[in-house]
């Protein structure tokens, strides 16, 4: 007896079934080794991104005298020249119509959640910027209506609202300091 048609036609369980092989010619570990960027697993950010077309990448972390009066983050990562970077930045201060790339990451790790949209919203903003460094400044509240457009005129309207949300989340925090 077959099961969901196998062997019901007269065809044998194992038809079509063939050895796996390895297609991989070289070494691939050299590659790897060779490559420009580094990634660094950093378990303990509060908020972590890597962008392939710079090579820079950034986590964010709570400064050890963070307080909800004094709400300063530590991002730290890799410019697009592999250097090391640490940053603190007061997400007080911060204003989403001008500001880093960097910036904009410690506010939203400040009012943000930590689940894949989020992170979706924050990597479909940095592409916006078309290959900018993370340092540089720019207008994310007008990208962010832009990207909510884009899905509304989609017709995705899960995505109209998380942008939505997104946006009103930041504006709330900026609007009560």
């Amino acid at each position: 007896m077959g099961i969901n048609g196998i062997e019901a036609a007269g065809y044998p369980a194992w038809y079509g079934a063939r050895k796996a092989e390895n297609s991989v010619k070289g070494d691939f570990k050299a590659n790897v080794q060779s490559a420009k960027n580094v990634v660094h697993i950093e378990p303990d950010a509060l908020f972590a991104i890597h962008d392939v077309k710079t090579g820079e990448s950034a986590y964010v972390f709570r400064a050890d005298d963070y307080s909800k009066d004094n709400p300063i983050y530590l991002v730290k990562g890799t410019d697009r020249n592999g250097n090391a970077y640490e940053q603190a930045v007061d997400v007080s201060k911060v204003n989403p119509n001008n500001c880093s790339y960097t910036e904009l990451l410690a506010l939203n790790a400040h009012t943000g959640d930590k689940s894949a949209s989020n992170f979706m919203t924050m990597a479909l903003l940095k592409d916006k910027t078309d290959g900018a460094s993370y340092n540089e400044k720019a207008d994310y509240m007008a990208m962010a209506h832009e990207l909510m457009n884009d899905m509304k005129t989609l017709g995705n309207w899960g995505g109209y609202l998380r942008y939505g949300k997104w946006i009103q989340d930041i504006l709330t925090f900026c609007k009560a300091r």
